[in-house]
């Protein structure tokens, strides 16, 4: 599992959470690792496995995926795969592709490194305090970063703001930006559907990420069951390399959702839970993944330990 691919200027240009990247020359060599030492398949090979019961013992097989469908997967992942004639699944918001807005927690980013930069240089942090109060209802100032710590309190931030409606981080973020009197970067960072058909030319398949990225457990079923229909059906009118899976957003779900998700007419559904899968998946809708990012994994034996070492609900 993976989310972004870029180069140390990129990631220099704009705060990103360590979590959420490889550096692309990880990455090329991640891949040429895993071309050498695995069966690459695609999700649908996968599927396809399961369903015939078609699983060797003897084979180590691996599928690589993406989250969220940044633009950066077309620009330095996509290419290394192409070379390699390594499939992929990226998993799509559906309502993020093509456009210049960035995701929420990506805009909090954004706004804590100005906080941070104002702190440094010893300017008030009190409307900045007020602000986050008021949205959050409660004491924010053990939060205002130093720039030793903006990143975990960005972090921290971040996490509190997943659990409140949407509208009401869309309003915190809004008025922080306000008050610091700081334009959102307008940069577009997630793909166009050019760019999805291009590499569905080439062996990327495309799953469902919702249509608006929100946090399944945080809205109704029948919203949930709107993202689930309506970004399953975009894929399909796209005429692209489409597998029925579905990924959740931050990975929250639960048995009504997955319930959801199937009668939704996904075939599976993949998670963040780290592990490994077998001749089946313990939860075709909850399947495992490794998460995969630059600061545990950046040379080749940290990565192999990370696929190879003790695995939570490993057989």
């Amino acid at each position: 599992m993976y989310h972004r691919v870029l180069t140390k200027s990129e990631v220099a240009r704009y705060p990103v959470q360590p979590g959420m990247y490889v550096l692309d020359t990880v990455f090329a060599e991640q891949m040429s690792f895993v071309r050498r030492n695995f069966t690459v398949l695609s999700l649908q090979e996968l599927l396809d496995l399961w369903q015939r019961g078609e699983w060797s013992a003897q084979a180590r097989y691996c599928v690589i995926t993406f989250d969220d469908g940044w633009l950066d997967n077309y620009r330095h992942a996509y290419p290394v795969l192409k070379q390699l004639r390594m499939p992929a699944t990226i998993f799509l918001p559906t309502d993020y592709v093509g456009r210049n807005e960035w995701f929420w927690p990506d805009q909090m980013a954004f706004l804590w490194q100005a906080i941070a930069d104002r702190k440094q240089r010893g300017e008030a942090t009190k409307a900045v305090e007020e602000v986050l109060s008021g949205c959050l209802d409660g004491d924010m100032s053990c939060v205002i970063p130093t720039m030793a710590d903006h990143q975990r309190a960005a972090d921290e931030i971040i996490e509190r703001c997943k659990h409140l409606p949407i509208d009401r981080i869309r309003k915190l973020v809004h008025t922080l930006a306000s008050a610091l009197d700081v334009t959102l970067p307008l940069d577009r960072v997630i793909v166009n559907w050019d760019e999805v058909r291009e590499m569905s030319r080439e062996g990327v398949s495309f799953g469902s990420h919702s249509c608006t990225h929100r946090i399944m457990t945080t809205i109704t079923s029948d919203e949930v069951s709107e993202e689930l229909l309506r970004s399953r059906q975009v894929l399909v009118d796209q005429g692209i390399n489409y597998v029925p899976v579905f990924c959740y957003p931050n990975g929250n779900s639960d048995a009504s959702i997955e319930g959801l998700v199937k009668a939704s007419g996904y075939e599976a559904a993949v998670s963040v839970r780290m592990g490994l899968e077998g001749r089946g998946p313990e939860n075709g809708y909850a399947i495992r993944r490794v998460g995969i990012h630059n600061d545990i994994s950046d040379t080749i034996p940290l990565f192999s330990f990370r696929l190879f070492g003790p695995q939570p609900g490993s057989a």
